[in-house]
């Protein structure tokens, strides 16, 4: 069958037209500078590339813009205002000094931050990629799918709590449960102090503590740094939350907290127990310590 070059013609311009109109609906990739003091260094070309092209099929281009920041790739629908401040705040100061101050290794690894604007948005778009509601309202870091899905609505802890995670397994692979989310835990409620450090500072899991103080039921600090993973999650995981979360911020009071985590990371048998002892230069026994640091949860005021 014959075609007339006109004809061809029209099917050209239709097919341009179109690819244009796809290129046109996916987010902008908009252009972040690391700062000069960044941890972290560009990616691999390749290995961004392929995440911003899923974020790019997944996600429209009228609601959505994406930033590349070191190895995170943020996506959001936030008002590009707001947006700009996640990323020059909570990624580009507050994480970036975490990391320096406590991780060895930076993350290299690129990784997918979903920033949903309200908790609207971030249960929608979990139900249309994932096929599933959240399980939290506040945000997940899920390594399977290799992206932090966050309700940017709640503020910005639980993004920083997810992005320890992130960075805690680049530095330390088999960094136990209680250890990563006491860590965690310790900086979804943070400020940045004078000196540059950023400092845990009282939370929401206080309430809990004092409570199971008060009955006796708080978990024993022993029993905290031996923790298999599956206890550690069990029916006790919020209480087990707490003890841990309030045992890294009385070491961070104390000036005792870079050292225990890099002391148990760098010891061959990753003995928690005997690092917390020797930081206090094996002055007391885990019990000695126990009592000090629920003394002093006591003396806390509720947020």
């Amino acid at each position: 069958m014959h075609v007339s070059t006109r004809a061809l013609l029209a099917v050209w311009a239709t097919v341009s037209f179109s690819a244009a109109a796809l290129d046109a609906a996916a987010p902008a990739v908009l252009a972040v500078t690391l700062r000069r003091d960044s941890p972290w260094k560009a990616p691999a070309p390749e290995a961004s590339q392929k995440l911003i092209e899923e974020l790019k099929k997944d996600l429209p281009g009228d609601r959505f813009r994406i930033y590349p920041v070191g190895p995170w790739v943020v996506a959001t629908d936030l008002p590009a205002d707001e947006a700009r401040g996640f990323v020059d705040s909570t990624l580009q100061i507050y994480a970036a000094k975490i990391q320096q101050q406590l991780f060895k290794t930076p993350r290299s690894s690129p990784v997918k931050v979903m920033l949903f604007a309200d908790a609207d948005s971030y249960t929608t778009w979990n139900v249309k990629l994932f096929g599933e509601r959240p399980s939290t309202p506040f945000g997940y870091y899920s390594r399977a799918r290799n992206a932090m899905v966050m309700n940017i609505g709640t503020g910005g802890g639980t993004l920083l709590h997810e992005m320890v995670h992130a960075m805690a397994e680049a530095d330390w692979p088999g960094i136990p449960s209680w250890l990563n989310e006491g860590i965690g835990s310790l900086f979804e409620a943070s400020t940045c102090m004078p000196s540059g450090k950023v400092f845990g500072v009282t939370n929401w899991r206080l309430r809990g503590l004092q409570k199971d103080l008060e009955a006796g039921t708080a978990t024993k600090l022993a029993d905290l740094l031996a923790m298999d993973t599956a206890t550690f999650y069990g029916e006790r995981s919020g209480a087990n939350y707490a003890t841990s979360r309030y045992l890294m911020q009385w070491l961070q009071v104390h000036g005792k907290f870079e050292a225990f985590y890099t002391g148990v990371r760098d010891r061959e048998d990753h003995d928690a127990a005997t690092v917390l002892r020797q930081v206090f230069e094996d002055k007391f026994s885990i019990a000695e310590i126990e009592k000090q640091l629920f003394a002093w949860v006591r003396t806390l005021k509720q947020p």
